[in-house]
């Protein structure tokens, strides 16, 4: 019996992550709380418990008597002697006493007390251990799967991955490895807590990233924006403190090495890697690639984005895909107009409506400069378009006229 106390504390400690203190603390709770259960909650019971030996040692205060007349609380001066041989009539003495003499089911009363303190115990553990784990990502074992959701053990507690937070079309295999993000944990009262887990958030994108790629890990490069639409295509802008790195470059690697694993651990969901900037019109021009706008500017609170008619498909992309990421990547919602439906920006003149040769146009987009709402210095002209001073100046004129004729029609 000794022995089995022993061993079942270190089982205990061992299997359930507890501090051993809290063991042996819970299990004499546990038996002082059946004792009075049984005897009333005034019964003056003490319990000592030796982890090393496994003994229990339960004592009750009673008063020393000649005649016993209530067993609870009394004891003979001939039974106390046994204990204390100078004891006297009318002392109050701890006396031993063995759990048989509180009755057969009080064992199967302290087994219940104490496992319920240990799972109350447990549940806090394990909601406090995973709490401070959110937004990580985490690895576990596909225990079962079926429409309520995947169940991964995670060892010592139990996750799952609702069907909201799975990759579309993903294909998930009992006893198989699964990683993904902890999303929330969820304290239950009476059953242990509920670890959501998640494949389909941007942050695991993130912290798959942060994985891959050492200069992100490092600090070298930064991740300022993740889009998703999961299972298909994702957009990623980043940034690089160093500049000597090139942050896209550095996610790519050489012929794509760097970004696969990511991508094979999305189920072959396509990443772009743009580079991010802190000026809104030059971040949603790269956020659109592939796609090259020849006109970007802001009109209200939309982002426009111009393009020839035959790259309008490339511009969206599939089901909209990459119009629709490019927008959540910048924060705004972004019209892509081809060309030929174009009819320029109120208040303002477009690159595009200036008849300038393809190589100026180029060198204004690659600026960021794409239209003007009042006219320029001829310093801005010759520096965003690289040109000579002479041919600044007939830009100037041509935006100055085309400002005045806009302005001009609407005043009329």
């Amino acid at each position: 019996m000794n022995m089995e106390i022993a061993e079942l504390i270190s089982q205990i400690t061992r299997q359930r992550k507890l501090e051993k203190d809290f063991v042996i603390n819970s299990l004499k709770d546990a038996i002082e709380l059946a004792i009075k259960k049984k005897k009333g909650q005034d019964y003056p019971v003490e319990v000592q418990i030796d982890p090393r030996r496994g003994n229990i040692a339960i004592t009750v205060e009673k008063t020393v008597v000649e005649n016993v007349e209530d067993p609870d609380t009394q004891v003979s001066i001939e039974e106390a002697k046994k204990y204390y041989p100078d004891a006297k009539v009318g002392e109050k003495l701890w006396i031993p006493l063995s759990l048989d003499s509180f009755g057969r089911g009080i064992v199967y009363k302290i087994q219940s007390f104490f496992l319920q303190r240990i799972r109350d115990a447990e549940r806090q553990h394990i909601y406090k251990n995973f709490k401070d784990k959110i937004g990580e990502t985490i690895t576990g074992v596909i225990q079962k799967v079926d429409k309520t959701g995947v169940y991964i053990s995670l060892g010592s507690a139990e996750a799952i991955i609702p069907p909201e937070e799975q990759i579309p079309g993903e294909k998930y295999r009992q006893g198989g490895n699964i990683k993904a993000l902890i999303l929330n944990v969820e304290e239950g009262k009476k059953k242990r807590p509920q670890i959501i887990l998640s494949r389909t958030h941007p942050d695991f994108l993130r912290k798959l990233m942060e994985f891959e790629i050492p200069e992100i890990s490092e600090g070298t490069v930064e991740i300022k924006a993740v889009a998703r639409i999961p299972g298909k295509r994702a957009k990623i802008a980043v940034r690089s403190k160093d500049p000597k790195i090139d942050p896209v470059g550095a996610c790519i690697g050489i012929r794509g090495t760097r970004i696969q694993p990511v991508v094979r651990e999305l189920s072959g969901e396509k990443i772009d890697v743009v580079k991010w900037n802190p000026d809104l019109i030059k971040f949603a021009a790269q956020a659109m690639s592939p796609a090259e706008p020849s006109l970007v500017y802001q009109e209200d609170d939309r982002i426009i984005v111009v393009v020839p008619d035959e790259k309008v498909p490339e511009a969206k992309g599939k089901e909209a895909q990459n119009v629709i990421l490019a927008s959540k990547l910048i924060g705004k919602e972004i019209l892509v107009i081809p060309e030929s439906e174009h009819k320029g920006p109120k208040d303002a003149v477009s690159i595009l409506e200036l008849d300038l040769p393809e190589d100026i146009k180029d060198n204004f987009a690659r600026n960021g400069i794409y239209v003007f709402r009042e006219v320029p210095s001829l310093a801005e002209i010759m520096e965003y378009g690289d040109v000579d001073e002479k041919t600044a100046y007939k830009i100037l004129e041509k935006i100055e006229e085309k400002l005045q004729e806009k302005r001009g029609e609407k005043i009329e």
